[in-house]
C-alpha cells in the first residue's frame, strides 16, 4: 500500500479546490444599450449564462446560437420587436465573456383597446364595472404583454368572485403590427348565469343549527361572492366559540343549478377557561386579576363569565351572563352582578351592582351600549359621614374606534359618548343628568415619531352634587388624567379642605412619542385639567416617559412633575400602566 505524506495531501487538496472553482464559474454577460429591467429581462432569458467555464465546447456552441432568439423574446414582452442585436463572444484561458450590445428600435404601442361584455346584466357589481368601462391599459401606453396577461386574468378572476363561475373569453387577441409601432386589443367576455348561495351545511357541534345560521350570518338566495364569504369567516371565527372554521362551498359549473351550498366544518374551542395575571399601576399598586368562562353555556350559545380583581386599593368580583341576540356576531344582550370597593386619598366606598345592558355594533364601527343599572352604594368622602345611597340609572353610550392592532399603533382615533340619569320617580334616593364625552387620537409625522392627543369633558345637572356617591361625581389626577398628581385626588374642596369631588370635568393632554429602538421610545408631554363645580381651578402636569412595547402589550414609565401642587413638597411622580394607547 502507498504511503500518503502531508505534502501529496496538500497538493490533492489544491487539485479538487481548483476543479470545484472551475466547475462553478459562470460565464459573464455584459448588456449594453438598454438598462433597468429591460436589460435585467435580458439576463434572465439568456441560458448561456446558465454554462459553467469548463462545460463542453459542443455545448456552449448550441447555446450560443439560441442567444438571438432569447434576447428578442426579452425585449418582445416589453414592446419592442424591431431591435438589432450585436454579440461579441471571447474567451480566455479561464473563462469566457459574452458581449450583447442592444439597439432596441421603436416601442409598439397600444393603439384601439376594446373590451366587450355581451350580456351585461342591469346592475353590475362596482369592481368588475370599473374594470371593464376603465381598463388599465390606455390608448398610447408603451405595450408589457405582462399589464395584458394580468388584466385578462384578474378581469376574469374578478367575475368569478361576484358568483359569475362560468364567466369566459369568447375572443382574447392581442393583435401586435411591429411596422406600425402599434397593438390593438380585443377582449369579448361572457359571464353566464350568476351564482346565489345556498343553505349552510354545518358539522355538529352541539349548537343548534338555527343559532349557527344566524352567527355565520344569513346569506342564502343572495348573489355569491368571494367577499361574503371571507365575511362569513370573520363571524364564526371572531365569536370565541371556535378553534377551527373552514368554509367549502359547493360550487357545481356543470349543472344547471346555479346554487352554492356552503358546507361548514367547525371545532369548538374548549368550553371552559381560566386565567390569571399579576400587573401594576400606580393609581391601584400592584393588583391579581383572575377569570372563569364558559364559553357555551347551553345550545342556544348563552356564555358567562367570573372576573376577580384584587389590589390595595381597588377589588371587584363580577358576574357576567351573556345572550346572543338576532344576529350574535353584532347584539347580544349583558347581564352583570358584582361587587367593588376602593380607597383613594379622597374617598373610601363599597357598591353592590346589578345591570342589564344592550349592545349593538352598528355601521361604520360604531358601537350602541343601552342599560339600565341598580347601584347600592355605602361612601365616605374626605372627613363626611358615612351615607348609602340606591341608584337605578338608565344610560345610553355611543363608542368608536378606528386603530391597527398594532403594539405600537403609529395612527388611530377613538371617541365615546355617554348619557346617564337618574330620578326619585323610579325609586332612586337622587336626581341627576350627565353627559360625558371623550376622545384620543394619534397622529403619526413619521414611523418613528407620533403624537397622542387626549381630550375628556363632562357635566352635571344636579342642584347639590354632595346628594351624589363618588361613583357619580367627577375626580381627577393619575395615570390616565393629570399625571403629576395622585389618582382622583383633583377637584372642589368642601370647608374642611376634603376633595369632595365636583359636578364638571375637563381634561386635556398631548404627548410625543419618539421610537428609538425597535421596542423602545421616549416621550415628552403635558396634561391639564380638573374636576369642579362652578369655579374652574385649572391643574397642570409634565414629564418625561419610556415606553415598552412588550409582548403583553406597552408598558408605560412616566416621571411627571406638577406644575399647580397642592402640597409643596409635591416634586414629581411616578406612573406605571400597562395597555393599548386606544
Amino acid at each position: 500500500m502507498p504511503r500518503i505524506t502531508p505534502h501529496g495531501l496538500a497538493i490533492t487538496a489544491l487539485g479538487v479546490l481548483a476543479v470545484m472553482a472551475s466547475a462553478g464559474a459562470r460565464a459573464q454577460l455584459l448588456v449594453q444599450g438598454v438598462e433597468g429591467e429591460l436589460a435585467d429581462n435580458i439576463r434572465a432569458h439568456i441560458s448561456l449564462t446558465e454554462e459553467a467555464c469548463d462545460a463542453p465546447r459542443w455545448r456552449l456552441v448550441q447555446r450560443r446560437k439560441e442567444v438571438p432568439q432569447q434576447a428578442k423574446v426579452a425585449l418582445n414582452a416589453y414592446g419592442y420587436y424591431q431591435p438589432a442585436l450585436k454579440a461579441s463572444f471571447t474567451e480566455t484561458d479561464d473563462c469566457w465573456q459574452l458581449l450583447l450590445d442592444v439597439t432596441p428600435g421603436e416601442r409598439v404601442r397600444l393603439r384601439n383597446i376594446n373590451v366587450a361584455l355581451a350580456d351585461r346584466p342591469p346592475a353590475l357589481d362596482g369592481e368588475l364595472a370599473e374594470m371593464l368601462d376603465h381598463p388599465p391599459l390606455d390608448a398610447g401606453d408603451p405595450l408589457v404583454h405582462q399589464d395584458y396577461d394580468s388584466y385578462k386574468t384578474q378581469l376574469l378572476e374578478t367575475a368569478r368572485a361576484q358568483g359569475y363561475w362560468r364567466a369566459q373569453f369568447t375572443e382574447a387577441e392581442l393583435a401586435i403590427y411591429p411596422h406600425e409601432q402599434a397593438a390593438d386589443v380585443k377582449l369579448a367576455l361572457v359571464l353566464g348565469p350568476r351564482y346565489y348561495f345556498g343553505d349552510y351545511q354545518f358539522t355538529d357541534v352541539g349548537l343548534t343549527p338555527e343559532f349557527l345560521r344566524r352567527l355565520a350570518g344569513n346569506v342564502q338566495d343572495e348573489p355569491y361572492t368571494s367577499e361574503a364569504v371571507q365575511k362569513i369567516y370573520s363571524r364564526l371565527q371572531g365569536s370565541d366559540y371556535f378553534r377551527r372554521v373552514l368554509l367549502n362551498p359547493h360550487v357545481n359549473t356543470q349543472s344547471d343549478d346555479v346554487t352554492v351550498p356552503v358546507e361548514v366544518d367547525l371545532a369548538l374551542q374548549s368550553q371552559t377557561s381560566v386565567s390569571a395575571g399579576v400587573g401594576y399601576s400606580s393609581d391601584q399598586g400592584a393588583r391579581v386579576r383572575a377569570d372563569y368562562r364558559n364559553r357555551y353555556a347551553n345550545p342556544k350559545g348563552h356564555k358567562w363569565r367570573v372576573d376577580g380583581l384584587y389590589s390595595r386599593t381597588f377589588k371587584e368580583l363580577g358576574f357576567t351572563y351573556t345572550i346572543p341576540r338576532n344576529d350574535p356576531a353584532r347584539e347580544w344582550y349583558e347581564i352583570n352582578a358584582g361587587v367593588l370597593s376602593e380607597s383613594t386619598v379622597s374617598y373610601d366606598t363599597e357598591a353592590q351592582t346589578t345591570q342589564v345592558r344592550a349592545v349593538e355594533a352598528l355601521p361604520y364601527d360604531w358601537v350602541l351600549s343601552s342599560a339600565i343599572n341598580l347601584r347600592n352604594e355605602t361612601y365616605i368622602i374626605g372627613s363626611e359621614p358615612e351615607e348609602t345611597k340606591l341608584l337605578v340609572v338608565p344610560g345610553v353610550g355611543f363608542s368608536w374606534v378606528d386603530a391597527p392592532k398594532d403594539v405600537r399603533q403609529l395612527e388611530g382615533i377613538r371617541f365615546e359618548a355617554n348619557l346617564t340619569g337618574s330620578s326619585q320617580y323610579w325609586l332612586s334616593d337622587a336626581d341627576f343628568l350627565q353627559v360625558r364625552v371623550k376622545s384620543k387620537i394619534i397622529l403619526p409625522f413619521s414611523t418613528r415619531l407620533r403624537l397622542i392627543a387626549r381630550a375628556e369633558a363632562a357635566t352635571t345637572l344636579k342642584d347639590d352634587i354632595t346628594d351624589l356617591p363618588p361613583s357619580v361625581r367627577f375626580f381627577t389626577g393619575g395615570d390616565n388624567s393629570v399625571r403629576g398628581y395622585q389618582y382622583n385626588a383633583l377637584g372642589p374642596k368642601n370647608d374642611a379642605g376634603d376633595v369632595v369631588g365636583g359636578s364638571h370635568l375637563v381634561v386635556a393632554s398631548a404627548e410625543f412619542d419618539y421610537l428609538f429602538l425597535p421596542n423602545w421610545s421616549v416621550s415628552v408631554f403635558a396634561d391639564a385639567g380638573n374636576a369642579f363645580d362652578t369655579v374652574f381651578e385649572l391643574k397642570r402636569g409634565v414629564g418625561v416617559g419610556v415606553r415598552w412595547y412588550s409582548p403583553v402589550g406597552p408598558l408605560r414609565f412616566d416621571l411627571a412633575r406638577p406644575l399647580d401642587p397642592q402640597d409643596p413638597d409635591d416634586k414629581f411622580r411616578l406612573h406605571l400602566s400597562v395597555g393599548a394607547d386606544l
